[in-house]
């Protein structure tokens, strides 16, 4: 899912999009956290810079086939997120998502599996204080 590409459509993708009624925009958004699980489900939080529409957009992947992440500091903001569908290591249909710097943590995420959730108002770690 680009920002430009409103078709491309994940579970819980709907909500975001009723929310701030697009898509969101991921420039200047801060990465709040990232939890991975070798088992079960990771999640990568991003807190889009809408300050009108305060929320929390959590990635929630299973099955991480590959990942390279670098630059995780105290402030992870990126330029931008894209999600897409590539064809991964092993030639299986998976899921890329890529952070795209700004400042601190960049990469790519590839899974299986990717729903999206929604965490309406602000952050509580402080990241929503622009």
């Amino acid at each position: 899912m680009t920002n430009s590409d409103s078709s491309f459509q994940l579970p819980g993708s709907d909500t975001v999009r009723n929310w701030f009624g697009v898509w969101p925009s991921f420039h200047d958004g801060e990465i709040v956290s990232l939890a991975l699980c070798r088992q079960g489900e990771s999640v990568l939080r991003v807190y889009p810079y809408y300050p009108e529409k305060p929320a929390t957009v959590e990635f929630i992947l299973s099955e991480i086939t590959h990942l390279e992440l670098v630059g995780f500091s105290c402030q992870n903001v990126v330029s931008d997120l894209t999600i897409k569908q590539v064809s991964g290591e092993t030639g299986d249909s998976v899921f890329r998502l890529e952070l795209h710097p700004c400042f601190g943590l960049t990469g790519c995420l590839d899974a299986k599996h990717v729903r999206v959730n929604l965490l309406p108002g602000k952050s509580t770690d402080g990241v929503s204080l622009w």
